[in-house]
């Protein structure tokens, strides 16, 4: 892999023309195989240079070129310490981003009353110490992005979130933007100025229950429905999304009684809400002797149900068909 534009030139600057240095990339580890005791190595201004020589930090370089020959150059003084004519094989050079860069951080908490809430951070920082950072990270390839990072401080964002919800409740939670703002910044920026980096500020960008049909109660409520309302409404979509006819009723909060007929009251006289229903036999109003056996009269038990429930339009009756 050729990464520099002449041969003897250490940069992160690439053959087309573009850089090696990402948006999303922190630190970029140059190929060990291009680099020789005769190389200029170039910094762009928004980076710094580390130079690791047997596993020691031997020079942090500014922006500019650096003739690893020169006198002047703190490689140089590094290899006449250790009696090196020459850079030795295990040479590592590591170009280090020093602009701003954000990373963005999700993941699953619950409030006081057990309620999943989803939320993201967003948190943004710059590198304040390439050497610290060098000694801090462990990667693998060749680059450590943004997402690297994010892994790495991961852990804490989600304590100090759920430090902040797990004590409120969800009518309180949206209150607390700052509070979680707060704990976040406290506990990331001890934490990251210890590998070398300085947290710039952190802004929290979404924080929503995780049920999206209890999101949709919360938005009824904000909007000046009472939350009872809410609920019934909640409900009323979902029975529409069904076909179902109940759920006109549902949103009105009127009883719904698809067919009266079908329901049978067989015994003695059936009383609700202090109303006696009419039997077949007797002396009952409007009914019709048949012997001993007692049965319900249809009207006087839409008359109970609409005493019971108020004036309510139903179907499937005979004074409907009438």
């Amino acid at each position: 892999m050729s990464i520099s534009i002449r041969g003897q030139v250490i940069s992160t600057e690439l053959d087309n023309g573009t850089s090696a240095m990402g948006q999303d990339v922190i630190i970029f580890r140059y190929p060990k195989e291009n680099i020789t005791s005769k190389s200029l190595i170039i910094v762009q201004p928004t980076e710094r240079c580390v130079v690791v020589i047997m596993g020691q930090i031997a020079a942090e370089l500014p922006p500019g070129s650096h003739n690893i020959q020169s006198p002047a150059n703190p490689l140089s003084a590094f290899l006449s310490k250790f009696k090196y004519n020459q850079l030795p094989y295990d040479t590592v050079v590591y170009f280090i981003s020093t602009t701003r860069h954000e990373v963005r951080l999700a993941g699953v908490s619950q409030t006081d009353d057990l309620v999943p809430l989803e939320y993201e951070v967003a948190v943004y920082f710059r590198v304040q110490n390439p050497s610290l950072l060098i000694t801090n990270v462990q990667f693998g390839a060749q680059f450590f992005r943004d997402a690297d990072l994010a892994a790495y401080i991961s852990p804490i964002v989600d304590q100090e979130v759920s430090q902040v919800l797990n004590h409120v409740k969800l009518i309180e939670v949206f209150k607390k933007f700052g509070d979680i703002t707060t704990a976040v910044t406290a506990g990331l920026k001890t934490f990251l100025s210890e590998i070398g980096i300085e947290l710039i500020s952190v802004r929290m960008i979404k924080l929503i229950p995780q049920d999206p049909e209890l999101r949709r109660i919360l938005q009824l409520r904000d909007l000046g429905i009472e939350i009872y309302d809410a609920v019934r409404l909640g409900l009323a979509r979902l029975l529409a999304e069904k076909s179902d006819p109940a759920s006109v009723n549902m949103a009105l909060g009127i009883p719904y009684f698809p067919d009266l007929s079908t329901i049978v009251v067989s015994g003695a006289p059936y009383t609700t809400t202090g109303v006696m229903l009419g039997t077949q036999g007797g002396n009952t109003p409007g009914g019709q002797s048949s012997g001993g056996g007692t049965a319900p009269n249809p009207s006087l038990f839409q008359a109970a149900i609409k005493q019971v429930f108020g004036d309510v339009k139903t179907s499937g009756t005979k004074d409907d068909e009438q």
